[in-house]
């Protein structure tokens, strides 16, 4: 009697699962919150990350930024929701670093901090760094947190902001919505490029003018689908490292290069040499080395990406992944800087080498 009645229960369970399971929709799959960009503290007691919510009636993806202890934990919700992104903690881990959209234009704003718990300090309201009137994104802390890297869609043969401004303003007023193109190439996809380029400013935190490290009619870094940054701080803060691409034709051209330029400005210097792309330069911790992703052969997108080290006093490079059959993806410098940790696809999973 007592079996009959568990095959009674357990057949009455399965109809009613069954019934109420339905197919997994767009909607289902809107409702769901995109967490990304999670970066650790410097205390190693929090992990911050962004998340995207969707909004299908507004037609609006709104992103924010909770922390949550690394040990595990309730996340908590570190902004308000209204277009915060990219989060960054400073190297000492008592101010944090957000692009955030106000007006319609993304800007750099940082939060004084307690390392400890993670909460806002009282009485320190948030600070807008950025002024820019083309908008900032992709933040970078230098390693005394003194200065703050960060791009911008600028038109390269404006001097100033004030002439960005200006020229934005025009086009803004202007009936002629129509756009000639007199070169390649001008859109990814969807996305047309216009007359402005990606340059990489270096801002003080403390306050001042912005300097543009990058001029010139080309994009720094490149277009790209994500992944690792492609530009960095020397550990003693004094130089970059960036990616660019500046051959004449682009829209044929893989020859993305790494440059370098002194913080203060003045002219990049190429350093690397592979006619195919070399990208997402990294500095070892002592400053002895640039790591990079490197492709030989030109023109050729699909080409196996290997992990190349330059040395900077002897201007020297040679790659660490020649003879290993794999594509190699995001990586980072051990603390020691005698080893480089790096991911790569095998069998369609993404182990650690």
């Amino acid at each position: 009697m007592l079996r009959r009645v568990i095959i009674a229960v357990l057949i009455l369970g399965c109809v009613a699962f069954a019934q109420s399971k339905r197919p997994f929709t767009f909607e289902d799959m809107m409702a769901l919150k995109r967490v990304g960009e999670p970066v650790v503290s410097p205390n190693g007691k929090w992990v911050a990350f962004s998340v995207v919510d969707v909004n299908l009636q507004a037609n609006t993806k709104t992103p924010s930024i909770y922390v949550v202890p690394i040990n595990g934990g309730e996340a908590r919700q570190f902004t308000k929701g209204e277009g915060e992104d990219r989060p960054r903690w400073s190297p000492d881990g008592r101010q944090f670093a957000m692009v955030m959209t106000r007006g319609g234009v993304p800007q750099i704003w940082v939060s004084d901090i307690d390392p400890e718990t993670a909460m806002p300090l009282p009485g320190k309201p948030l600070r807008q760094i950025t002024t820019i009137s083309t908008g900032a994104s992709g933040e970078i802390w230098s390693p005394d947190g003194k200065y703050i890297l960060f791009t911008s869609e600028v038109y390269p043969d404006c001097p100033d902001d004030a002439c960005n401004k200006a020229r934005d303003e025009l086009q803004a007023q202007s009936k002629v919505k129509a756009t000639i193109f007199r070169g390649l190439f001008f859109r990814h996809w969807s996305n047309y490029t216009g007359d402005k380029r990606t340059h990489i400013f270096v801002q003080p935190v403390a306050g001042g003018p912005p300097k543009d490290l990058t001029q010139g009619d080309h994009d720094a870094p490149p277009f790209s689908l994500g992944g690792q940054d492609m530009y960095a701080f020397s550990p003693d803060g004094q130089e970059v490292a960036f990616t660019s691409n500046i051959d004449e034709v682009e829209a044929t051209s893989t020859n993305n290069e790494i440059f370098v330029v002194p913080v203060t400005g003045g002219t990049p210097k190429k350093i690397s040499t592979s006619p195919g792309s070399d990208s997402t330069p990294l500095y070892s911790p002592d400053g002895k080395y640039i790591a990079w992703r490197m492709q030989e052969t030109a023109g050729y997108e699909s080409d196996r990406f290997q992990l190349v080290v330059y040395d900077r006093k002897t201007g020297q490079s040679r790659s660490l992944t020649k003879y290993f059959d794999r594509w190699v993806g995001s990586f980072v410098w051990a603390p020691d800087g005698k080893a480089i940790y790096l991911n790569a696809e095998n069998q369609g999973e993404s182990p650690i080498y």
